[in-house]
């Protein structure tokens, strides 16, 4: 985590708080207590580990710029549970100068909703030294000391070491209503309408999903589509693109060898150079548990499931060896995960996961994912859909359709005993995460070689440029899934929002 300068302009009004809100370091080890600390639980999108991640570090909304931001991650990846432990930016008002602020990405988006209807504790990191009302600690877990990024590795283990607590909010990439059928996560019902007439949604964001395959079959597809001048370039102009139909059949089982795709008389592993052919022509999928809400959106955008009842789900995880003639289905639980797995798929490497472990003889294998544009790696590219890159321009001008809106929810009973300070500092985040300027600074980490891509901020809140031109110091979606009388329902067809009628019709 980086430690941010004090800007002068705002440096005389933070000065006020800092010598009670200071976390010193002692045997390397943050000094907190519950008396300056609040202590609050967020749960859900794994999608959206990285953008709330950055809020905290990067902006000055929640934690005091020009003081530092100290990390706390799990040791099993860093990527599934986290907290972050900081000094208040004095503006919002708490009473308690001190922040330590839990992320659970672990489970992904219905882990954000299910159990904040259900008023049901959940696994959290545990970190020593926390006392709160109704949290519980399993095990006698430790956390070491502070590295030069401000990161503390902490034991987690679901078997010996965790704590619980019920979420004081939570946040998912798509509305709560998805997460039925398929969707459900182990251990919870469906969410009903009595379910959600517990909550207050509300929508912040519009993220930007994609397609990732891996390095070797992106330069495959190169070289089938665009010719071998394309193969390895990282240019927009040579992006490969699969179609929304060649998606489904994908995520529905319905390819099960690489050899599937033909190209005239020849197949695509026949096409590829030496260097990028797999070590086995079985299809590979990195995609999600139930529960997710980055498997939900795309089970809409691609299966329209749940949306219609002939719609056919996904095809579930698997253990297959490859000699069975079936997709390998890699399912997940975080998107930490999937990018672990693309990446031990593309260089036949066993990391601390493992996920690969069965597939390293004769080397890579030829992989297809499911992710948030929040995510790079060296191992993996996004393709276009339809012809069309997963940019911000594109959501914007009705032409790139992969996307969902992000929503945070709580429920009004648990809410309305919450402390004042941790209720404000959830408000202040959700609000945070919805303002268009906000959301430009956090984008400028997720730019890629084909353009700007990660988040727009939803129109209910929001004005559309009048020229209709997107603006990307202040990005605002003309489109929504919800309308001015309806909720956010991500099934509904996006459509213009209100009366903001600005559209682009020179948009490719």
């Amino acid at each position: 985590m980086k430690k941010l300068l004090l800007g002068a302009a705002i440096s005389a009004v933070m000065l006020s708080n800092a010598a009670n809100a200071a976390i010193p370091v002692v045997g390397g080890k943050p000094q907190f207590n519950a008396a300056n600390t609040s202590y609050v639980f967020l749960s859900g999108a794994s999608a959206a580990r990285k953008f709330i991640e950055k809020l905290f570090a990067d902006t000055g909304e929640i934690c005091d710029a020009g003081t530092t931001v100290f990390k706390y991650k799990d040791n099993i990846n860093g990527k599934k549970q986290n907290a972050y432990l900081c000094e208040l930016n004095p503006t919002l008002g708490a009473t308690k100068p001190n922040l330590l602020i839990y992320k659970r990405s672990e489970g992904g988006s219905a882990q954000g909703v299910s159990p904040v209807i259900a008023g049901t504790a959940i696994e959290f990191l545990q970190i020593p030294g926390v006392s709160r009302s109704g949290l519980s600690n399993v095990g006698a877990g430790s956390c070491g000391t502070v590295d030069a990024n401000n990161n503390i590795t902490c034991d987690y283990n679901l078997s010996s070491k965790y704590s619980k607590i019920i979420p004081d909010f939570g946040v998912s990439d798509v509305d709560p209503g998805q997460f039925t059928g398929v969707n459900t996560p182990a251990g919870f019902s469906p969410v009903s309408a009595a379910d959600l007439a517990l909550l207050t949604v509300k929508p912040t964001a519009a993220l930007t999903f994609g397609v990732p395959v891996t390095v070797s079959l992106r330069n495959a597809l190169q070289a089938a589509q665009l010719g071998s001048a394309c193969v390895g370039s990282e240019t927009k102009a040579c992006m490969p693109s699969l179609s929304k139909y060649q998606i489904a059949s994908i995520h529905t089982g319905k390819l099960t060898s690489w050899t599937d795709f033909r190209v005239g008389n020849s197949d695509l592993v026949s096409l590829a150079d030496a260097a990028d052919r797999p070590g086995n022509n079985r299809v590979h999928i990195c995609r999600r548990v139930k529960g997710s809400g980055t498997q939900a959106q795309h089970g809409i955008n691609f299966l329209n499931y749940p949306c219609a009842d002939a719609a056919t789900p996904p095809v579930p995880g698997n253990n297959f060896p490859e000699g069975v003639p079936a997709t390998q289905v890699h399912a997940l639980s975080s998107s930490g995960d999937v990018t672990d797995c693309l990446n031990e798929l593309e260089t036949a490497t066993n990391a601390s996961n493992g996920f690969n472990n069965l597939y390293t003889a004769g080397g890579k294998r030829w992989a297809i994912g499911i992710q948030s544009l929040e995510k790079k790696s060296d191992y993996f590219r996004f393709v276009k859909i339809g012809g069309v890159a997963p940019t911000l321009e594109n959501v914007a001008n009705g032409t790139y359709t992969d996307w969902a809106e992000l929503t945070f929810q709580y429920n009004n009973d648990h809410f309305a005993t919450l402390s004042s300070d941790v209720a404000t500092i959830a408000t202040d985040v959700i609000e945070s995460l919805g303002n268009p300027t906000v959301l430009a600074s956090l984008n400028s980490g997720f730019v890629h070689s084909f353009g700007a891509s990660g988040y727009l901020a939803v129109p209910q809140f929001n004005t559309v440029a009048a020229n209709a031109k997107l603006d990307l110091t202040a990005p605002v979606n003309p489109y929504s899934h919800g309308t001015s009388t309806a909720a956010i329902n991500n099934c509904r067809v996006p459509t213009v929002f209100g009366s903001q009628l600005n559209i682009d019709v020179l948009a490719p």
